[in-house]
């Protein structure tokens, strides 16, 4: 079985059985060698496809890693074949909503200003 394995995909690669570790990616050539290995779910559409293209342009370092990665701050699903299915509730509750803090009245020191008795003066003759 032999997928065609192109640039643009999205998928997801395990560490290992039994880690419950897992690595998203997108692949920027073709990629053979990850047939049957991997789940691909997703693919780039449209011109995002270019931006996808610029990832091949950072500067990489040790290990071919990139210096400074690049980060994907959104995304749309343009397409969800799974319409049927239900989302399971989440089993962790969600922070409880922080307490509104009481504001106090400030009170005006003017002796710290340096024409603070002129203010004094003028606040007190309004």
């Amino acid at each position: 079985h032999n997928r065609d394995l192109r640039t643009g995909l999205l998928g997801m690669a395990s560490s290992g059985p039994d880690t419950n570790k897992s690595q998203f990616f997108l692949t920027l050539d073709r990629c053979e060698w990850l047939d049957n290995k991997h789940t691909i779910f997703g693919k780039v559409t449209g011109n995002s496809i270019y931006n996808l293209n610029r990832f091949n342009e950072v500067e990489v370092g040790e290990h071919d890693r990139p210096t400074y990665p690049p980060r994907i701050l959104r995304m749309e699903v343009l397409l969800e074949p799974f319409d049927d299915i239900v989302p399971r509730p989440s089993a962790v509750a969600p922070p409880p909503e922080p307490a509104a803090k009481k504001r106090r009245k400030g009170v005006k020191n003017l002796s710290l200003l340096s024409f603070g008795e002129e203010a004094a003066n003028a606040s007190s003759h309004a």
